[in-house]
């Protein structure tokens, strides 16, 4: 009986509860904020009149938060889209810096510190993905825009990460 006790007085420790407490205060990017993103890029394409866009928005491990596809957008670039916010979330950098990563800064492959990373299955080198950060640069997801030009893809999705600025304290 003393052994059982002394167990469950183990596992009933502060330890657990110290794992438990840093769980809780982890930074998360919630599915509500992803689709005012979803919403803020439609209205930044309409605002600005570039082609329709796909855009998707993703957690920290790439996962979906949410999506969606402007009537007309090219139907290839959905998957563009997802791979572009899975790219900048999990490595925590622009779409545009694996271009420049994989080909160098003119596209040249001179200077190219990764070469034929692009080339990995998954990975877009290109702009218009974005990592999500907060304030203290934690990184809590990725937006990937697709549809228009890849400066527009980008500047739509800097348009979404803008309308949540005020919740990435």
């Amino acid at each position: 009986m003393i052994k059982r006790l002394t167990w469950a007085a183990v596992l009933a420790g502060t330890p657990i509860m110290a794992y438990a407490e840093a769980l809780a205060t982890k930074p998360v990017l919630s599915s509500a904020l992803a689709q005012e993103m979803v919403t803020a890029c439609f209205k930044d394409q309409g605002e600005n009149g570039y082609s329709n866009v796909n855009v998707f928005v993703v957690d920290d491990g790439g996962h979906l938060l949410s999506a969606a596809r402007q009537d007309g957008a090219c139907k290839a670039c959905a998957a563009i889209a997802e791979n572009k916010a899975i790219t900048s979330a999990l490595y925590g950098a622009p779409t545009r810096v694996m271009a420049d990563l994989s080909f160098g800064e003119n596209r040249d492959g001179v200077d190219a510190g990764l070469p034929g990373a692009a080339f990995v299955p998954g990975i877009v080198a290109f702009a218009g993905g974005l990592p999500i950060t907060t304030t203290t640069g934690t990184v809590i997801g990725g937006i990937g825009v697709s549809g228009a030009s890849s400066d527009e893809d980008e500047q739509c999705a800097q348009a979404g990460i803008d309308a949540i600025s005020a919740a990435l304290n």
